[in-house]
């Protein structure tokens, strides 16, 4: 269906300086449907920045209409029945582009984004005109729901998984898009799964992205009205990252092969500090998985800790090992005793800990200590990681040049 659009004039000079260049001239695009109670103050708060707007109504059945009327500086693009939000962001890009636009800053009318923090978007953007700028929410946030938080961090881990690309927010409205980019990246999903897709496909043809932390409110909102259902639209996303997967697995290989490369990590590790931190605490966290009781998935737990924390896979698995025998009965014994003292505040007994070796995978056995174990188990390993991390981070370092 094609939307009826009706663009009302605004005066393009009043852009700041610092803001349009040759290389970038951004307009805001604020997609809009139900937001009669917050979209006014939203509105307000934008026009004071001076930047071109573009309101998309995605067929607002509320007071939507006469509020906009309210604003003849703004652009309006009308859907005349609710399409949903990607179809409202490409209706905005498409206009866009057609005005002359580079750039386009996209934000919810629901009032959870901060329009004060549009300048350092766009001052970022500017630093890097053809990267994606995401912005990223504090999970920890008053009122942020935990099942987004949930949906949020699957989601993560299926952008890794479809293109390699490790963003910490995938699911946010207020970012920046280069409109060349946009056009070079054909997204298919529908309403909220628009923003998620095109990172893949962002990653896919070898778009960089930037992220900054970005303010966003849920608590103390009056009214507010938010479209997203978290149960609906992960179930509706789920042939998209389906397709995507499928797509992407032609590029695990060489994926692995990049991550595990014992030259490549090898020059990695000795270019920057950072990434010999990113090494010795790959190294560090495989170690302390290695001491919890979680034996046949350590390396694999390892290798994903170490994608969700952006450090090194290879040294992360390689610190798993030290679950390997015979090392194993050596850490076995020394979690369970440390746990034992921890939990009964005395040594156990030579008996039980040969006990405990000799029945270890027994169900009836393993009751007896598994509290032991566990316990002990994060005692011991956070004690081996951080021996691990500050020694091998002090190794790496001698030798190094003083800018390396």
């Amino acid at each position: 269906m094609s939307p009826i659009m009706a663009t009302l004039r605004f005066n393009q000079t009043m852009m700041p300086d610092q803001i349009a260049s040759a290389q970038m001239v951004p307009v805001i695009l604020a997609p809009t449907f139900d937001n009669s109670t917050t979209l006014a103050g939203v509105l307000r708060r934008i026009e004071q920045l001076g930047i071109p707007v573009i309101v998309i109504n995605d067929g607002s059945t509320d007071q939507t209409p006469a509020i906009l009327e309210g604003f003849p500086s703004v652009s309006v693009l009308t859907h005349p029945v609710n399409l949903g939000k990607a179809a409202a962001l490409k209706t905005g890009f498409q206009a866009a582009a057609r005005m002359g636009f580079t750039h386009a800053l996209t934000i919810d009318t629901d009032g959870q984004h901060d329009p004060e923090q549009i300048p350092r978007l766009l001052e970022l953007a500017g630093e890097s005109p053809a990267a994606l700028v995401l912005g990223t929410r504090d999970v920890q946030i008053d009122g942020y729901p935990r099942r987004n938080r949930l949906g949020r961090t699957i989601s993560n881990a299926l952008v890794w998984l479809e293109s390699g690309l490790s963003v910490t927010d995938s699911q946010c409205g207020l970012r920046v898009y280069p409109l060349e980019l946009v056009a070079r990246t054909a997204c298919h999903a529908s309403r909220y799964g628009y923003e998620t897709e095109i990172l893949t496909r962002a990653a896919w043809i070898g778009a960089s992205v930037v992220e900054v932390k970005v303010n966003c409110r849920y608590a103390d909102l009056d009214g507010l009205v938010s479209h997203f259902h978290p149960l609906g639209d992960s179930l509706r996303a789920v042939p998209m990252h389906v397709r995507l997967l499928f797509r992407g697995a032609s590029r695990w290989p060489g994926r692995l092969a990049s991550a595990f490369h014992p030259v490549a990590a090898w020059r990695h590790l000795r270019t920057t500090p950072k990434a010999r931190n990113e090494f010795a605490g790959g190294l560090a966290v495989g170690v302390f998985i290695s001491c919890l009781p979680l034996y046949g998935v350590q390396g694999i737990l390892s290798f994903l800790a170490a994608r969700v924390l952006r450090l090194n896979p290879l040294s992360a698995v390689a610190g798993s090992q030290l679950s390997m025998p015979p090392l194993s009965a050596v850490l076995i014994a020394a979690s369970i005793t440390a746990g034992h003292l921890m939990l009964h505040g005395s040594w156990p007994d030579a008996a039980f800990l040969r006990a405990a070796h000799t029945s270890l995978w027994s169900l009836a056995a393993l009751r007896i200590f598994l509290a032991d174990w566990i316990i002990g188990g994060m005692l011991v390993g956070a004690a081996l990681s951080l021996a691990t991390y500050l020694v091998v981070r002090a190794t790496l370092a001698i030798g190094s040049s003083p800018t390396a």
